[in-house]
């Protein structure tokens, strides 16, 4: 699970998809708007935000095989002030502890991996739901520049965001991992957000969003055969 989704890369790849959204400051979002609950037909989940995003782009960063989506909730010209990115395959489930049912130790050292290696400030196992378990972990506001060829530090990045990942698996088996982008970790930012990873609910086996999918993927593939019917027509 890799911390850094390259913040640079990820706000030009969303350039367009932020242009035509109405520009929202962060610091003119309300809190205490009604809550919007967003359902990606595309990823099959459901969360409740804080308010409807003004923008969704999927797989807004150089890790496609993760799989989801961005939500934006506020900027300011092509700068991402507010929202959620979601990803249903956030990471390798043989490659990560159970965290309901994983030993201390293992936990324990896939904690200290996230603050040793991926530049975590700080990480730590919390309660998603009354059942479910999860990893919470907040970047560093500083890291150490490495010098890879003689592996010493030479200097010290001082970041501009700190963000907040909570990883955690569903009842259904997918390895969710949810990162709050904020131009401020104030309190009711994190609250806010704490709040929507709980309300996260996965729809890949839902019966209804499976019906629908085969639905759609039988009028697809009628209308492609009515489409190469007539095309053969008009050739004759």
């Amino acid at each position: 699970m890799r911390k850094v989704f390259f913040l640079t890369a990820l706000l030009m790849m969303v350039l367009t998809a932020v242009a035509f959204a109405e520009e929202a400051p962060a610091e003119e979002v309300e809190q205490n708007d009604e809550p919007y609950v967003y359902t990606s037909e595309d990823f099959k989940f459901t969360i409740t935000c804080p308010m409807k995003p003004i923008a969704v782009v999927q797989n807004p960063w150089q890790e496609p095989e993760k799989r989801g989506e961005m939500l934006v909730f506020a900027n300011e010209g092509f700068d991402i002030q507010y929202g959620y990115i979601i990803q249903v395959n956030a990471f390798e489930t043989n490659q990560v502890p159970d965290f309901n049912k994983g030993t201390i130790a293992a936990i324990g050292d896939y904690l200290s991996g996230l603050k040793e290696n991926n530049g975590f400030a700080d990480a730590r196992l919390v309660n998603i739901t009354k059942n479910n378990k999860g990893v919470s972990a907040i970047t560093a506001d500083k890291i150490n520049v490495i010098d890879p060829e003689t592996g010493e530090v030479e200097g010290e990045f001082v970041a501009d965001k700190q963000y907040i990942y909570t990883y955690f698996r569903t009842p259904e088996g997918r390895c969710i991992g949810i990162q709050l982008i904020s131009a401020s970790l104030d309190k009711t930012f994190v609250d806010v957000y704490r709040g929507s990873v709980a309300s996260f609910k996965d729809n890949s086996k839902d019966k209804k969003s499976n019906k629908k999918d085969k639905k759609d993927k039988k009028d697809k593939k009628d209308k492609k055969d009515k489409k190469d019917k007539k095309d053969k027509k008009d050739k004759k």
